[in-house]
């Protein structure tokens, strides 16, 4: 961060005071956060209340760029990941390819901006945040699968569309490539950040089995955030698809295999506070910076823009959803309509803005539009997609589903507790008698959740019905696996095994999205 001399601490101090005081007055009436960041970074930036600060590209996402990612990835499960992998991958990978060309090529028909540049601002602004999207479906109840997919989907386009954005700077910065040179580069990237990523989170995970102790931990996958980042970019890959990659791996097999439930909790809460902080000053620098852009001279740039990423975004949900029709992986169309709508823009994308090099032709005016985009999303977007979702029928919500999860969360939490207080008396931590009176509470709590949650599906016939299919498919899932892994060994001849797997992928379709 570059700023007047001598006052770099106290602009972090006064960011993050602002960030505070803005979070405590959204969560009070509650407003959408980001939108609160952005008009207040407006409101400072107008009369210069603090130093203007200008962000070094590599440093900007060298520092910003892991916590936001590394975050999102340490909370999605990867058994989830393959039971939606389909919609997934086409609306991540060609939905965002798709949303680039369409978006930026027809804001260089509608300007006549530079084709490269337009496609710069089709690739930056191409990543989707769920934070405010998600806060608003989860409220409602939404299928989880459909959540599942909204949350993903925004995960691994980030990776995407930040290679798409470096490659595609490049060009517009004068380098020559091709089309075919381009899209081997892409591959290259994407796979080599992969490649790295799996193997820093691996490592980072069996380091972390050798110690319990929460800090160190904590320690520990801060590096390996970090680390898988600075060493893809080392390597000339991508950082992002590496820090993504390693968030996956300790989050589905590090924290499972080599953390106390006491240290999963701080590693969760020290990520989530360190996501918080980088949203906050993203949005808070980028509503500054906004508020020195000419915004009468820039309007028409700004409602083009929206166009332009409207249309990008209906195409390649639309688009990609007719391919997995004819694959027979049919998404419904409710759910494309929440997915062209909820696609709002945030963080990543104005950190990418706010990166672009000084010197890029045109960059007040990428920046100015990719403010005024995600301005948009989050005024009219955010606060709209909830009546959207109950219009189209996806609001679940019903109280008996909604006591259903919280009766659940309270059974998880009983449970891990008196688990963890078992675990340290075995370790010496704990006397005996006192851990088991203080374990035997806690048990009893979770058996008394338990209880509510057997009388609730007793009451509520959809309710049972809704988990009685659920489980059906984790046994259908795990005879499938089964069936693999005996054909593998030899145990099963294939051709039984071919008749049984037909079988039981017919009964499973019904189910995948």
């Amino acid at each position: 961060m570059v700023a007047e001399p001598g006052v770099d601490g106290t602009l972090f101090f006064w960011l993050l005071l602002v960030a505070s005081a803005v979070a405590m007055v959204a969560r009070r009436y509650r407003i959408p956060y980001a939108l609160g960041l952005v008009v207040v970074g407006l409101l400072l930036g107008l009369p210069r209340l603090l130093p203007q600060a200008h962000l070094d590209p590599h440093m900007l996402f060298a520092l910003f760029l892991p916590p936001l990612l590394f975050e999102a990835a340490l909370n999605l499960r990867t058994d989830a990941l393959k039971a939606a992998w389909r919609p997934i991958a086409a609306f991540a990978l060609g939905g965002t390819v798709v949303a680039t060309l369409v978006g930026g090529g027809g804001l260089s028909l509608a300007l006549g901006l530079p084709l490269a540049v337009s496609l710069v601002f089709g690739a930056l602004i191409a990543p989707t945040d769920p934070i405010s999207v998600m806060a608003v479906l989860k409220r409602l109840g939404i299928d989880h699968r459909l959540g599942l997919v909204v949350e993903a989907e925004s995960l691994f386009n980030d990776g995407v569309a930040v290679v798409l954005f470096t490659v595609l700077l490049a060009v517009a910065g004068g380098a020559s490539l091709g089309v075919a040179d381009g899209a081997a580069r892409f591959v290259l990237v994407v796979l080599g950040g992969a490649g790295i990523g799996v193997l820093v989170g691996a490592l980072g995970s069996w380091i972390t089995r050798a110690f319990d102790d929460h800090l160190l931990e904590v320690t520990l996958t801060t590096l390996v955030a970090y680390g898988a980042y600075m060493a893809a970019e080392a390597a000339h890959v991508s950082g992002v698809v590496a820090v993504v990659a390693a968030g996956l791996v300790v989050g589905n097999w590090g924290m499972r295999v080599g953390m106390s439930p006491t240290t999963r909790l701080a590693v969760h809460t020290f990520w989530e506070y360190a996501a918080f902080v980088v949203n906050s000053l993203v949005f808070l620098l980028v509503g500054i910076e906004a508020a020195l852009v000419a915004w009468w001279t820039k309007l028409p740039l700004v409602l083009a823009a929206i166009v332009a990423v409207l249309l990008g975004r209906a195409v390649a949900v639309y688009g990609m959803a007719v391919l997995l029709g004819v694959a027979r992986r049919p998404v419904p169309l409710t759910w494309q309509h929440l997915l062209v709508w909820g696609g709002l823009r945030g963080a990543l994308s104005m950190a990418l803005a706010l990166g672009l090099p000084a010197g890029l032709p045109y960059r007040d005016d990428l920046v100015a539009m990719t403010f005024g985009v995600v301005l948009f999303s989050l005024l009219v977007q955010g606060l709209t997609v909830g009546r959207l979702a109950a219009r189209l029928g996806l609001a679940g919500g019903e109280p008996q589903d909604a006591e259903y999860r919280a009766l659940g969360a309270r059974r998880l939490a009983w449970q891990a507790a008196g688990a963890e207080v078992a675990r340290q008396a075995e370790r010496g931590a704990l006397p005996q008698p006192v851990a088991a009176d203080v374990g035997a509470t806690f048990l009893r709590h979770a058996a008394e959740a338990e209880a509510a949650i057997a009388a609730l599906h007793l009451s509520d016939e959809a309710l049972r019905e809704a988990h009685v299919e659920k489980a059906r498919a984790i046994g259908l899932a795990a005879a499938r696996h089964a069936l693999r892994e005996a054909t593998l060994a030899g145990v099963v001849e294939p051709e039984a095994a071919d008749e049984l797997l037909v079988e039981i992928d017919a009964e499973l379709a019904g189910g995948d999205a």
